[in-house]
């Protein structure tokens, strides 16, 4: 019974698991955190940890957004955007989410509004917002709008090119790894555009772009490496850019194996590489297969064909090899009737182009003509007489007669060469114009083949969308179908295990039923037996109790001994460890006791030194001042010395004055003015001294206090700094002696 029931709880616990795993995730819908429902939504875009649902995740975005959740709204818009899924694609909705997420500084959500302004997208055109919403995004460092705003200024779109900037932004883009703004640096250095001409910067790009398998630098390393001789690296990129689809790459792998420059040519090869490239969009590869087939490699040799293909690469790029070609086949009925007019036409055209080959068959075609058409002689028939001599009279006659048939002759036969080249001319004409339908209806059936192509792609894709579509309802189906058959299986299982239970509880009661029936059988039967052995069992009781009062004895000694015996070990055990932790009391205190010590002592040499360099500061302090006195004292010693001097010289002038004044002749006589002036021009000498003296004492006076005062201010920042230093050892020592 408890095993059946052990059983259907475990049922319903799988079963409750299965319809949970079939819902996918838990959420719980009142949940009003906008991080938490943006998280939700990335989980449901991205297919982590449930499946892929672009509506729940819009649902989830739009929940965040609401509450002004910047990135959700920037998601928000992309989904409404792109229509991934079954979300409602708008571009006002986009719009709308993604202008509100720029506002918040969004710098993806700038690009793609940028995006919107430029294409009229749910908005009116704006160049000039779409312009700042783009720079604004590639500043905030948007790789993307990085590499788009290289390319503006590189092709000149919306914008005036400008190379210098171009470079700017593309290095922006590539130093984020972009591989396109790689290639597109690698370009501009090996042209010298908006920077100087480097072709070891531009191999360096080059590389870096085509390691992140950009086929257009692979085709770039290929060109290189094949220029240089190095067909090994060369057929390496080539190849990886092949495989890519590209059609440059595949072309210069058809001409490498049609030239046999790997050692081998390999025609095979060639021409798959040049329909391969033909298909990707390379016009020469059109010319090349014209001339696989004009010369019947790897394929059955077609003119037809090939002038197909010549015709098809002179509409597209006007190439001379292929007007010479096409004049050539015309010339030798090559695929196409013999006309000479029409192919004289075609090498014409090649000839003006510098084409030499359509010189020289046009030269062939020239001196061919000029000897059918200028040696035309007479020849005259000569007379026989039969023997008979003929007057010479007669003879003038027949002779005139016979140069009037001839002449007649030849007239007729310029009327016929004159007829002959009129209708050669026709010809020409009517050559001409079919030509011209013919082109006309090449061009048409390209376009009817490229509307076919379009009209096939557009088939493709609705085929593919349809088949997508199937997809989902299909794996929405098998999903409903999978959760169906867990709630079916599930339920059949609970009905088995009802089933189960109720068959077992039928058994129970019959198994009751039958042990009732055989518990009153034996009842009956152990009442006989009962009474035969209660005699036995009563003896046999008194025996058992007997032994049972002494097992009990003994048992009752052994726990006694068992109980003492543990009291002895527990109190030992006890003793034991108290006697440890007694030791470990004792150790702890040593080493409380040796640490504040070596605290106190540390604080004590911190002291020691800290007074040391105290008093080696202070004895510092009294020689800066004791020399700054010194300095003092001398200013002022020379300061009176130099008042000193000045008096003495002041004397020397009065008494120089007194004896000029007591000289009673003179060889000169010096006017009194001129004494006046001279004696204040002494006097303001001295003062001039003196005041200079004075100044040049106080300034060495103010010197030595400023350099008294820096050496003091040096002294306390040493000392607090010696201070600060001994704090924070004994701090550094206490929490030491904590520890």
């Amino acid at each position: 019974m408890k095993k059946f029931v052990s059983l259907f709880v475990m049922a319903t616990f799988l079963f409750n698991v299965t319809c949970a795993l079939a819902a996918g995730v838990v959420v719980n819908e009142n949940e009003k955190n906008p991080d938490a429902q943006y998280e939700i939504g990335m989980k449901f875009m991205e297919g982590r940890e449930v499946g892929k649902n672009y509506v729940q995740a819009y649902n989830w975005f739009k929940k965040a957004a609401l509450q002004g959740h910047a990135q959700a709204q920037y998601e928000l818009a992309g989904l409404c955007a792109s229509g991934a899924g079954n979300v409602h694609q708008s571009d006002k909705e986009a719009f709308k989410w993604y202008e509100k997420a720029a506002a918040q500084g969004v710098g993806e959500a700038k690009y793609y509004l940028g995006e919107m302004y430029e294409n009229a997208r749910a908005t009116e055109k704006n160049i000039e917002k779409a312009l700042k919403y783009y720079e604004e995004s590639a500043s905030y460092g948007f790789v993307e709008a990085q590499y788009y705003m290289g390319e503006l200024y590189y092709n000149g779109n919306i914008v005036k090119k400008n190379y210098e900037k171009a470079y700017k932004w593309y290095l922006k883009a590539a130093e984020q790894g972009d591989k396109r703004a790689q290639f597109c640096l690698a370009e501009m250095y090996k042209k010298g555009e908006g920077t100087q001409k480097n072709e070891e910067k531009a191999l360096q790009y080059y590389k870096e772009s085509a390691n992140q398998g950009y086929a257009k630098a692979e085709n770039e390393l290929g060109s290189y490496y094949y220029d240089r001789g190095n067909y090994k690296a060369a057929l390496k990129w080539y190849d990886e850019a092949a495989n890519q689809g590209n059609a440059d790459a595949e072309y210069a792998l058809g001409l490498i194996y049609y030239k046999g420059e790997t050692g081998k040519i390999n025609l095979a090869a060639s021409l798959e590489y040049f329909r391969r490239s033909m298909v990707n969009g390379n016009n020469d590869a059109i010319f090349m297969l014209g001339e696989m087939y004009y010369n019947g490699y790897e394929v059955e040799k077609d003119y037809t064909e090939a002038m197909d293909y010549y015709v098809e690469y002179e509409r597209l790029t006007h190439s001379s090899d292929a007007q010479y070609m096409i004049g050539k086949m015309y010339y030798e009925g090559e695929g196409v009737k013999k006309d000479v007019a029409t192919a004289k036409k075609w090498l014409k055209a090649a000839a003006e182009q510098g084409n030499e080959d359509a010189v020289a068959k046009l030269e062939e075609m020239e001196q061919k003509n000029l000897n059918k058409t200028t040696d035309v002689a007479f020849k005259i028939e000569p007379v026989t007489t039969n023997k008979t001599e003929i007057k010479k009279e007669e003879h003038t006659n027949l002779l005139n007669e016979n140069i009037n048939n001839q002449s007649n002759a030849i007239e007729q036969d310029i009327d016929t060469v004159k007829s002959n080249v009129k209708e050669e001319e026709n010809k020409g004409k009517e050559k001409v114009n079919e030509t011209k339908e013919a082109i006309k209806s090449e061009k048409a059936k390209a376009k009817e083949e490229a509307k076919a192509q379009a009209d096939k792609l557009k088939a493709e894709k609705a085929e593919q969308e349809r088949i997508a579509k199937e997809e989902k309802a299909k794996a929405q189906a098998e999903a409903k179908a999978a959760e169906a058959k867990a709630k079916e299986e599930a339920k059949a299982q609970a009905d088995k295990l009802k089933a189960e239970k109720a068959e077992q509880e039928k058994i129970a009661k019959e198994e009751k039923a039958r042990a009732q029936a055989e518990a009153k059988a034996a009842e009956a039967k152990a009442k006989e037996e009962a009474k035969a052995q209660a005699d036995k069992l009563k003896a046999e009781k008194a025996e058992q109790e007997r032994i049972a009062k002494e097992e009990k004895a003994r048992a009752q000694a052994e726990a006694k001994a068992a109980e003492a015996k543990a009291k002895e070990e527990a109190k030992a055990q006890a003793d034991k460890l108290k006697a440890e932790k007694a030791e470990q009391e004792r150790i702890a205190k040593e080493e409380k006791a040796r640490a504040q010590a070596e605290a106190k002592a540390a604080e004590a040499k911190a002291k020691e030194e800290a007074k040391a360099q105290a008093d080696k500061l202070k004895a510092e302090k009294a020689e800066q001042e004791r020399l700054a006195k010194e300095e003092k004292a001398k200013a002022k010693a020379e300061a009176k010395a130099a008042e000193a001097k000045a008096k003495e010289e002041a004397k020397a002038l009065q008494e120089e004055k007194k004896k000029v004044n007591n000289q009673k002749k003179s060889e000169i006589d010096i006017p009194a003015d001129k004494l006046k002036a001279e004696k204040a021009e002494q006097e303001r000498i001295a003062k001039e001294e003196k005041a200079k003296a004075q100044a040049e004492a106080k300034a060495a006076e103010a010197k030595a206090k400023e350099e008294a005062k820096a050496q003091a201010d040096k002294l306390k920042a040493e000392k607090a700094e010696q201070e600060r230093i001994a704090k924070e050892e004994k701090a550094k020592a206490q929490a030491e002696a904590k520890a």
